[in-house]
């Protein structure tokens, strides 16, 4: 099942997800085509209230290829690591908490990809990629694109990391991350209440 962010709002398509009080969601949105599905980000972007939607289709569509068939893609990849002791490799960027990703460069696999930008955001090596984890999916804006259609879908492919060195954390200041701490158990929680809706859906099956 996708789950699509758009900043803290999460969109999921009608026919993968039970609408139920369990699930939480509170309005379904009816999308014949791209136009109707822009107008709904547009409102979501005037919103004050994160909502969860159901997003019913026209017979025939998929959510995830309209995304894909009218916005930019960009593919990320980064590293849920974890040390001997059990601790979380996190940081801090922009005054929240985040794990250590970056954009996949041009032929690079994404394994390769999120070794390196665990590497260069906290400033450790040695990791070895255990297992692969779910992608998530999240949409922006992009400042750098024209303003008629700057949407981007980013997909940032996670792999679980085991890390056995004892390297002086040092976070990449020029990618605006201010702290790299190791983070146990018991704190995960306080991460997992100020970071993003994706990756809450990445930590969850970890919390204590």
């Amino acid at each position: 099942m996708y789950k699509v962010f758009f900043n803290e709002h999460l969109l999921v398509q009608g026919d993968q997800i039970n609408n139920s009080p369990k699930d939480n969601i509170y309005e379904v949105v009816d999308i014949k085509d791209f136009n109707d599905l822009e107008t709904l980000l547009q409102t979501l972007e005037r919103s004050k209230h994160v909502v969860k939607l159901l997003i019913v289709l026209k017979e025939g569509l998929d959510l995830m290829q309209l995304l894909a068939d009218n916005m930019t893609l960009i593919s990320a990849a980064g590293g849920l690591v974890t040390n001997a002791n059990g601790r979380f490799l996190c940081i801090r960027r922009l005054g929240r908490w985040d794990l250590p990703k970056g954009k996949i460069e041009a032929g690079e696999e994404p394994e390769k990809a999120a070794i390196r930008e665990v590497e260069e955001e906290c400033g450790i090596s040695g990791m070895s990629i255990s297992e692969r984890l779910p992608s998530t999916f999240h949409i922006y804006r992009s400042p750098y694109l024209p303003a008629d259609n700057n949407w981007v879908l980013k997909e940032t492919h996670w792999f679980k990391m085991d890390y056995a060195r004892e390297e002086r954390l040092t976070p990449q200041l020029e990618e605006q991350i201010e702290e790299v701490h190791w983070v146990s158990e018991d704190e995960l929680p306080m991460v997992y209440g100020d970071t993003y809706g994706n990756l809450k859906e990445l930590l969850k099956p970890y919390l204590v």
